[in-house]
C-alpha cells in the first residue's frame, strides 16, 4: 500500500504533468496579443459608434426640446449640456472611424457614457421627479451593451445605481424602498450582460485568429517544406514558371537540379533524425552560397533545385557549381556527436527564349545534365549544351525503338577474356551487352543500358541477355568462369533477382561458374535492399564482383560490408599509370588491400605491353582489356581457347 504521501506526491505529479500538457496546448494556440487586441477594437468599434451616433442624433433633439420644456436659467444650463452631449457624440462618432486603439474606444465610451450620466444628474437636481431615478437603471443598460472593456462599465454603472439610491434617500424611506431592488437587480443585470456580451465577442474575435493563424500555417506548409523551410516543389514550379515568362520578355535566367551523393546510407546507418539534421544543413547551405542570386527550393527527398536570376557565362556558372559542390562536400557535424561526409551532383540549364520551353522540358533537360554528372563527374556540376541535347533526342529515339523491338532477336553477347598473369592463362569471361537494332542499326551499349533502366526495360533484358550467355558457357571448359552485369534496377527489385536465380537454375549451369557484376552506385542507390539481393544471389552459389571500385567515394566505407569475391580496380587508373607516380602507388594499395580481404581482383582497361609491364612490377594478377583481345562473339571463344591451349603447350615444351 502506499502511503498518503506517496500517494499525494504522484497526484501533484500527475497534476503537474497535465498543466504542462494544457499549457503545452495552449501554447500551440496562442496568438499575437498586440493584433488579438486590435482585433477586439475592431470587433467593439461598430458598438462604440453605434452609441456615439445615437447619443449624439438623441441629444440634438433633447436640446431642441430644452427651448420648449425650459424657462429662466435652467434653459442655458440645460441646453449647453444637452449640445455639448450632442457635439461630444457625434465628434466621438467621426472621431473613432477606423480606430483600431481599445484605449481609443474606452475614451469615447467614458466620455459619452459620463456626459450621459451628468445629463440626468443635473436634470433631476433642477426638476427632481421619484419616477425618473429609473433613467439611472436604464443607463446601466447601456454602459453594459457599448463600452468597451468592463473597467468603462463597472465604474459607470457603480456611480449612476449609487447616485440613484442617494436621490432615492433624499426623496424618503418609501421612495429608496421603492428603488433599491431595481438598482441591485440593474446593475446585477448590467454586469451580467457585459461580462456575457464581452467574452462571447472575444472568444469569437480569438477562434478567428487562431483560424487565421492555421489557415496561414496551412498556406505555408502548401508553398514551404516543413522540414528544411525553402520552397517546395509547389511553389517551386510556380516560380519557375513566372521565370520562363520572364526569358521571353529578355530576363533570362539558370535552372539546376541537386542530387545529393551518399545520402542514403546515412540515412540508413543513423537514423531518419539524423537525416533529417542533414538535409537541414544542406538547405542552409544552399542559401548561404546562393544568398540573393535566386530561389533555392527542395523537390523532395534529397532533391534541391535552384533559380537564379540572370543568366551566367558558362565559365562563372561552373565556378558558382563548384562551389556549391565544395559546400556541400565539406564535414557534417550533427547531433549525438554523428560526423557526416556527403557530396551533390549538380546540373544546370540556361534559358532559351528561342527553344521556348515549358517548364517540363526545361525541367527535362537540368534533370540531364544531373544524370550526365552523377554518371561521369560525380560530385561536381555539368551544364547542358547542344551536345547533351543531341544525346537527349537519340536516347528519345532509343527509348522508342526499345519498346517497339523484338529485343530476342536483336540483342546479343560479346565476351572479353580476364587472364590470370601468373596462370598465363584465361580464366573468366566477361560477358558485354549488345543491340543491332533493325531501326537504328548498331547502339551504344552506354545509350540502350541507359534507357532501358529510366524506361524499366532493363529488368526483361536481363534475362534475355543472362539466357544468352548462359547458352554459351555450356560449350566452355568447366573451370571457365562467365561475368555478368546487373544493374541498379536489377538489385532494388526482389522479384527481379528471384528470376534471375531461377534463370541460372533452368539453364544447367554450376552458380559457382557465373559472377554477377554490381557497381557501388548500384549498391547505394538502396543498400540494405542490394545486400538482400546479393545474398540470394551468393546461397545460389554464385560470386560477386565490384565493379568500377575505387571511382566512387565511399567504397572503402562499405567494402568490408558486402560479400564480395572480386574487386575489379577502374580502368581511370590504368591510363594514369605512366603518367603519375601517385596513381601506381593507388593502385598497388588497392591490389594489397583486395589481398589482406582475401578477394580477387581484376584491373581493367589494359591497352598496352607498358601498362601490363608496370602493373605486373607491383603485383597484378588479374587483367582484361583490348591488349589481349577485344569482346568477341560466341561462336569465337573456343578458337581463342584453342590458340590459347596450343601456346600453353609450346610454353610447357619449351
Amino acid at each position: 500500500m502506499l502511503s498518503l504521501t506517496e500517494r499525494t506526491g504522484d497526484l501533484r505529479r500527475y497534476a503537474y504533468r497535465l498543466w504542462r500538457r494544457l499549457k503545452a496546448s495552449h501554447r500551440q494556440s496562442e496568438v499575437d496579443t498586440a493584433e488579438l487586441k486590435r482585433q477586439r477594437a475592431i470587433a467593439l468599434r461598430p458598438v462604440v459608434r453605434g452609441l456615439c451616433g445615437v447619443v449624439g442624433s438623441y441629444y440634438i433633439v433633447i436640446f431642441i426640446s430644452h427651448f420648449f420644456y425650459e424657462k429662466g436659467m435652467d434653459l442655458p444650463i440645460m441646453a449647453c449640456l444637452g449640445g455639448l452631449t450632442a457635439i461630444t457624440g457625434l465628434s466621438f462618432f467621426r472621431w473613432t472611424r477606423g480606430a483600431e486603439s481599445v484605449e481609443r474606444l474606452e475614451l469615447a465610451t467614458l466620455i459619452v457614457s459620463l456626459l450621459m450620466y451628468t445629463n440626468v444628474v443635473v436634470s433631476q437636481y433642477l426638476h427632481f421627479v421619484p419616477a425618473k431615478l429609473i433613467y439611472f437603471v436604464l443607463m446601466t443598460l447601456v454602459f453594459a451593451t457599448s463600452a468597451v472593456s468592463l473597467r468603462v462599465v463597472v465604474p459607470t454603472s457603480l456611480l449612476a445605481i449609487g447616485t440613484m439610491f442617494v436621490m432615492a434617500h433624499h426623496a424618503g424611506f418609501p421612495v429608496l424602498k421603492q428603488h433599491i431592488w431595481v438598482g441591485i437587480g440593474g446593475i446585477v443585470t448590467a454586469l451580467g450582460m457585459a461580462g456575457i456580451m464581452r467574452s462571447t465577442i472575444f472568444r469569437a474575435v480569438h477562434a478567428r485568429l487562431v483560424a487565421e493563424k492555421h489557415r496561414h500555417e496551412a498556406q505555408i506548409l502548401a508553398h514551404y517544406d516543413a522540414l528544411t523551410g525553402l520552397p517546395n516543389r509547389r511553389s517551386f514550379f510556380t516560380e519557375l514558371d513566372v521565370a520562363l515568362v520572364g526569358a521571353k520578355n529578355g530576363h533570362a535566367f539558370d535552372l539546376a537540379l541537386i542530387d545529393l551523393d551518399g545520402f542514403k546510407p546515412v540515412n540508413d546507418l543513423y537514423g531518419h533524425s539524423v537525416g533529417d539534421a542533414l538535409l537541414i544543413e544542406v538547405g542552409k547551405r544552399l542559401r548561404a552560397v546562393v544568398e540573393s542570386r535566386g530561389v533555392v527550393a527542395r523537390l523532395g527527398g534529397d532533391e534541391f533545385a535552384l533559380i537564379l536570376n540572370g543568366q551566367m557565362p558558362d565559365d562563372d556558372l561552373r565556378r558558382f557549381g563548384e562551389d556549391l559542390c565544395d559546400a556541400l562536400r565539406e564535414t557534417y557535424v550533427l547531433g549525438g556527436g554523428v560526423c557526416a561526409n556527403i557530396s551533390g551532383s549538380v546540373g544546370f540549364v540556361h534559358s532559351d527564349a528561342e527553344a521556348q520551353w515549358n517548364a517540363s522540358q526545361m525541367l527535362e533537360r537540368a534533370d540531364y545534365a544531373l544524370y550526365y554528372a552523377k554518371q561521369n563527374l560525380r560530385g561536381a556540376p555539368v551544364i547542358f549544351d547542344r551536345r547533351h541535347e543531341n544525346e537527349m533526342q537519340d536516347f528519345g529515339a532509343v527509348d522508342q525503338t526499345l519498346r517497339s523491338s523484338d529485343l530476342e532477336s536483336e540483342l546479343y553477347i560479346v565476351f572479353q577474356p580476364q587472364i590470370d598473369l601468373k596462370a598465363q592463362r584465361t580464366v573468366s569471361f566477361e560477358a558485354l551487352a549488345r543491340w543491332q537494332s533493325e531501326k537504328l542499326g548498331p547502339v551504344r551499349p552506354d545509350i540502350f543500358i541507359r534507357a532501358a533502366e529510366r524506361s524499366g526495360l532493363i529488368s526483361d533484358i536481363t534475362l534475355i541477355l543472362l539466357r544468352k550467355a548462359l547458352v554459351a558457357v555450356r560449350d566452355w571448359p568447366n573451370d571457365m568462369r562467365v561475368s555478368f552485369n546487373l544493374s541498379a534496377r536489377d538489385l532494388r527489385s526482389l522479384p527481379a533477382i528471384a528470376r534471375i536465380c531461377d534463370t541460372v537454375k533452368a539453364s544447367g549451369v554450376d552458380p559457382k561458374r557465373i559472377e554477377f557484376e554490381i557497381t557501388e552506385t548500384a549498391m547505394l542507390s538502396d543498400f540494405d535492399q542490394a545486400l538482400e539481393a546479393l545474398a540470394l544471389l551468393k546461397g545460389m552459389g554464385s560470386r560477386i564482383a565490384l565493379d568500377d571500385f575505387g571511382s566512387g567515394y565511399s567504397s572503402f566505407g562499405y567494402i568490408h560490408r558486402l560479400p564480395v569475391d572480386k574487386i575489379k580496380i577502374d580502368r581511370s587508373f590504368v591510363t594514369q599509370l605512366l603518367r603519375h607516380d601517385s596513381t601506381v602507388k593507388i593502385v598497388k594499395t588497392l591490389i594489397d588491400l583486395c589481398g589482406n580481404l582475401s578477394l580477387d581482383h581484376v584491373i581493367e582497361g589494359v591497352e598496352t605491353a607498358a601498362e601490363l609491364c608496370r602493373l605486373e612490377e607491383i603485383g597484378a594478377r588479374y587483367i582484361q582489356g583490348y591488349y589481349f583481345s577485344q569482346p568477341m562473339r560466341s561462336e569465337a571463344i573456343t578458337a581463342y581457347l584453342d590458340a590459347e591451349s596450343w601456346r600453353e603447350g609450346l610454353k610447357k615444351a619449351g
